[in-house]
């Protein structure tokens, strides 16, 4: 996914969407958000004095790359308190905090998008992709318990004309689709082990190959659930 700056005057430092302030604002208790495993969250609060600019900081149960989606939407009668013609786009960044040396360590990544709602579009599953987060990823891989890692997400009420030209829906689409072709590529390289090359342009592989690299998969997936990302293509 590609990393974003939040608009001006909010969370982060630079934006690619500039104009006037909106006069009129929603309250902060105007999004809910829904993380497996965690209650469900309404306590964003202002992050600037536009009040178009919201935070949260999730305490998560597990590692953050284990979140595969979050569910964004708005709380009843939000959508009235918008200004006219705008949704809300939903960024994410974290923070690791290295602690337990002579010099504590603290890097943050950049706000990235994760995605958006609207008064015609009132939710949505949202993917993180943060099991494929090099940041994320390198530490799931290697847990340290030194590390602490928070995720803050902010929030960015936009004219509605901004969010379709960042073209989120066709965006999701196209993480899912890579997601099939690297499980079909995982596939492709497991059988390609067993054949012997003596007939160019065939394969032969057992007759229970594919019971084989399924549990093969399982038995990876367990010690890491996004394995099959980090694979060249």
């Amino acid at each position: 996914m590609q990393e974003q700056s939040m608009p001006p005057n909010g969370i982060g430092a630079g934006s690619p969407i500039a104009g006037p302030l909106v006069p009129t604002a929603p309250p902060a208790a105007a999004f809910g958000l829904i993380c497996p495993g965690c209650p469900v969250r309404t306590d964003f609060v202002l992050a600037d004095a536009s009040g178009l600019k919201f935070a949260m900081t999730l305490a998560l149960p597990v590692h953050p790359a284990l979140i595969s989606d979050l569910v964004f939407f708005f709380l009843p009668g939000a959508i009235e308190s918008l200004p006219p013609q705008h949704g809300a786009l939903l960024y994410w960044q974290a923070t690791t905090a290295t602690t337990g040396s002579p010099m504590p360590l603290t890097k943050t990544t950049g706000f990235e998008l994760l995605g958006a709602i609207s008064p015609d579009r009132p939710s949505a599953i949202l993917r993180t992709s943060w099991g494929t987060n090099d940041v994320l990823a390198a530490h799931a891989s290697s847990p340290n318990t030194n590390v602490s890692i928070t995720i803050t997400l902010g929030v960015s009420i936009e004219p509605l004309s901004n969010i379709s030209n960042l073209r989120i829906a066709e965006k999701g689409a196209e993480d899912r689709l890579n997601v099939a072709k690297k499980i079909a590529k995982n596939l492709f390289t497991f059988m390609q082990s067993f054949d012997d090359t003596s007939r160019p342009g065939w394969m032969t592989v057992p007759t229970n190959v594919f019971e084989r690299w399924l549990t093969r998969f399982e038995n990876k997936s367990r010690l890491d659930p996004n394995f099959f990302m980090k694979s060249e293509d």
